[in-house]
């Protein structure tokens, strides 16, 4: 018998097994317990999963982003070559003529360029050749976080207080709510959506986003 939110657990597991290399070992037991324990529960709410998801999320959030920056440049190097290796020689050829200006290969997968200019067959190499390239890239890597401990732990703090900052805001935002009931549902809904960003399977919440959001509704009340 199936768990009545499969599809969510699903999505959970996916994400403790890509948790960055970096992340506390204590992040992703307390994670994989959680997953056990709603596995094994078919009586949990979807709303449990969700909390469990923010949490660990959060737990996450500037080790994720503390791992991205100390090995990005490293990272795309390693992905380029590794997909140069995947694909065959005519779509290698064609990859490292556009690549000679500087791209970086994850730009030009993204183009409007990439859509227009390559095959279906040379796009789904280079697709397959990129998912595979993440895979044992992020091994190689893993141990950067280790090799580069001091600053690896600069960035862990400086995203730490990026991530209390984007809550901070949210909480302003979540206050205002409270200014007219008129529009309490409406910043309600706001504010959930931006929680939500906290999900280990969803993706960030800007910091940018937040703060327009207030301003916004600064305007909204303050002309009533």
């Amino acid at each position: 018998m199936s768990h009545p939110h499969e599809y969510l657990l699903k999505e959970y597991q996916v994400a403790i097994k890509h948790l960055a290399p970096t992340v506390p070992t204590e992040v992703k037991d307390e994670a994989q317990k959680m997953y056990d324990q709603f596995l094994a529960d078919p009586n949990v709410s979807e709303e449990q999963i969700h909390e469990a998801l923010v949490r660990t999320g959060r737990a996450e959030y500037p080790h994720r982003h503390a791992f991205k920056d100390l090995t990005n440049v490293v990272r795309l190097e390693k992905v380029k070559q590794s997909v140069l290796e995947h694909v065959d020689e005519p779509t290698r050829k064609k990859l490292e003529e556009i690549l000679a200006s500087g791209a970086n290969i994850e730009e030009v997968s993204h183009s409007s360029f990439f859509e227009d200019n390559f095959t279906s067959e040379e796009k789904n190499q280079i697709e397959c050749g990129l998912t595979d390239a993440e895979e044992h890239v992020k091994e190689e890597i893993s141990e950067m976080g280790e090799t580069e401990k001091k600053a690896y732990d600069v960035l862990v703090k400086k995203y730490t207080k990026q991530a209390e900052e984007i809550q901070k805001q949210i909480d302003i935002l979540r206050a205002m709510a409270s200014q007219d009931e008129k529009w309490q549902a409406e910043i309600l809904d706001k504010v959930k959506v931006f929680e939500e960003g906290w999900s280990v399977t969803e993706p960030d919440t800007n910091l940018d986003t937040v703060e327009k959001e207030i301003e916004y509704w600064q305007g909204v009340l303050g002309e009533e």
